[in-house]
């Protein structure tokens, strides 16, 4: 046993965290775990040193090592790097057989992040999003992995895919909130435009959607289509708009735009 790896077999949660690669979504991954595990000691690399520099500064328990010392330090590493990254540096990397390792690098495949960490095994990966800092941010992971539901679960739905090839496609359906807040937005100026009071209209569009959202049960029982069922009243105000997107090819167009990012996701 090296002099800083402690273990964590008598913990309720993994206490030494590691950090390769901190950028856009190691950030708010670290965030979160420093809010609900304050007593983890979290090892960040020097790269993003911009991002990584005003984490050690904010977080007492959070400091920058270089990359050795992270894997030296940590019980669980999770690798948040670019695949030419990761193929460049991880093979000059010491891993140890125990360690868990969990990839956020959706351009590289879990074998080649197994060959790579040897010889650490079972690598996992995982898709986190920015809103992972505050929570209720679904995780697809594969396989199945304990470290994820520990350091994750309590505040956000860990969705445990099938096979590594579906983790691409959750990857690829995130698209969806760029086209969802773009609808949002248009409803919302419409609106504004109507009452005069822009600001009010958006706190009421975006109430709007959160509130309904809240309220549907999320155990994946079609509740889209009864959902859609309960709001197309015949004649009523949101059949007419949504006969006028039908009519108009706005849902076919958005299924061809996600065959085409799916196919996208695939040659990857």
């Amino acid at each position: 046993m090296n002099q800083y790896y402690q273990g964590n077999t008598n913990s309720a949660h993994p206490k030494r965290i590691g950090f390769i690669g901190c950028g856009k979504i190691g950030e708010p991954m670290i965030r979160s775990l420093v809010r609900q595990f304050p007593d983890s000691i979290i090892s960040v690399s020097r790269q993003s040193k911009e991002v990584s520099t005003r984490l050690s500064l904010e977080f007492e328990n959070v400091t920058i090592e270089s990359n050795q010392s992270i894997i030296d330090r940590s019980d669980t590493v999770f690798l948040c790097l670019l695949a030419k990254v990761a193929k460049d540096e991880l093979p000059e990397l010491d891993f140890r057989h125990d360690q868990v390792v969990i990839s956020v690098m959706a351009d590289i495949s879990l074998d080649e992040v197994a060959e790579l960490i040897a010889p650490a095994e079972n690598p996992c990966v995982t898709i986190p999003l920015p809103f992972i800092e505050t929570g209720n941010c679904p995780l697809p992971v594969y396989p199945e992995s304990r470290a994820s539901e520990t350091l994750f679960g309590a505040e956000n739905e860990i969705i445990t895919a099938n096979d590594e090839s579906a983790i691409g496609p959750h990857f690829a359906a995130t698209v969806i909130l760029s086209t969802t807040m773009c609808m949002l937005d248009t409803a919302s100026q419409w609106l504004g435009q109507k009452t005069g009071d822009q600001i009010k209209s958006e706190i009421y569009v975006v109430s709007l959607l959160s509130g309904y959202l809240d309220a549907m049960d999320k155990d994946g029982k079609q509740r889209f289509a009864e959902a859609l069922q309960d709001l197309s009243t015949e004649g009523g105000l949101n059949t007419q708009l949504l006969q006028h997107n039908r009519e108009g090819g706005v849902f076919d167009q958005l299924r061809t735009g996600l065959d085409d990012l799916g196919r996208r996701v695939e040659a990857n």
